[in-house]
């Protein structure tokens, strides 16, 4: 058993998994060929007692996940129930299951939640897991990626209205984006609606209004993380906020920007409104 957490924040990197492939939530495991080959237990993310067992390893897709904590008194769904090779229990503590749930929880809300419609599930599923995250006793609740503010710290907010972030696409076919406070979408898209950033990308010698929200987004993230810009970042931009273009593009746009300082100081500047 492992002792629940009172106060854990979310993970600052983009879907942690602390023990790699041996551990995951349930619902991250669809399709993906981990913990199939080897003894599986899922547990309750709360106390840490096993509520199923899969001897044979996981089945490819577990469709259906509905199983009550009997020590909790909570019903555990695919969301959040932990699955972790038999193998390695022992390593399993009550920090690395709440960063471990959190984490995915973070990375599935900002990745932008939708029906096989495409009709937008992201206000239900934050309800979910912030109602999930108080049964647990966890200090968790959906927060923009960029600038790190909690729903509950935007004005106007509360637990029963819409959750107050936007979804902003990189790419509609195949469907990709970011999820996003309105503040710093606004500031990503430089005040101004697509059509006319894209403009402004063009008459900056800029490749598409991708690259240059792209520049915004690691412009933004180094100074909301107390950082200096610098190309090293890229691979955890890119991961971070879903990007559509590689590490090796990203890091070739920060290079390029703090190479102009005309370019970065024009960027800044409309950043501001």
């Amino acid at each position: 058993m492992i002792q629940s957490v009172a106060d854990t924040k979310p993970p600052s990197q983009f879907g942690t998994r602390p023990l790699g492939d041996r551990t995951a939530v349930v619902a991250a495991t669809d399709n993906a060929s981990i913990l199939a080959d080897h003894p599986v237990l899922i547990i309750c993310p709360s106390c840490g007692d096993v509520v199923s067992t899969y001897k044979q390893g996981l089945p490819e897709i577990i469709a259906q996940f509905d199983v009550h904590c009997s020590t909790c008194d909570i019903q555990l769904r695919r969301w959040c129930a932990v699955a972790v090779d038999a193998a390695y229990t022992e390593l399993v503590d009550a920090q690395m299951i709440a960063e471990l749930v959190q984490s995915y929880w973070d990375t599935h809300l900002w990745a932008g939640i939708t029906n096989e419609r495409d009709q937008p599930r992201n206000d239900e599923f934050s309800r979910w897991y912030s109602k999930k995250a108080a049964e647990f006793g966890w200090d968790w609740e959906p927060r923009c990626p960029l600038c790190r503010q909690g729903v509950s710290e935007f004005s106007g907010s509360s637990s029963e209205c819409r959750c107050p972030l936007d979804y902003h696409h990189w790419s509609e076919t195949p469907d990709q984006g970011i999820t996003l406070c309105r503040d710093c979408h606004e500031t990503i898209s430089l005040h101004s609606y697509d059509n006319e950033a894209e403009k402004r990308a063009h008459d900056w010698g800029l490749r598409s209004r991708n690259d240059l929200q792209a520049i915004c987004i690691a412009i933004r993230d180094a100074a909301m993380t107390d950082q200096q810009l610098h190309p090293s970042m890229a691979e955890y931009i890119v991961d971070r906020y879903n990007l559509v273009q590689s590490p090796s593009e990203i890091q070739h746009l920060i290079e390029l920007v703090l190479a102009n300082d005309q370019l970065y100081d024009l960027i800044s500047k409309h950043m501001e409104g």
